[in-house]
């Protein structure tokens, strides 16, 4: 199964980010099925863990200033959440 692959930014200590817990997050999809949406953001209600097996996607993490963390993390996207409806 082909995994989908999402970015967001952590603008605190990467160590501090809970992991298990539903939360909402903007995350920006970096593999989607048509390309002309690559990097699309939007909210998220989901679950996340800094191990990258353990959900069926990848996050990849992305500090303050937009370094790219060393770690890939998981994530499960519970349900896209539309803000502006």
């Amino acid at each position: 199964m082909h995994r989908k692959e999402y970015d967001t930014f952590v603008l605190t200590d990467p160590g501090e980010v809970v992991e298990d817990t539903e939360m909402e997050m903007i995350v920006r999809d970096l593999s989607p099925e048509d390309n002309r949406y690559k990097y699309e953001g939007f909210y998220v209600n989901a679950k996340i863990s800094k191990s990258a097996d353990k959900y069926p996607d990848l996050l990849q993490v992305r500090l303050g200033r937009g370094q790219l963390f060393e770690e890939t993390w998981s994530i499960e996207v519970l349900e896209k959440i539309d803000k502006f409806a």
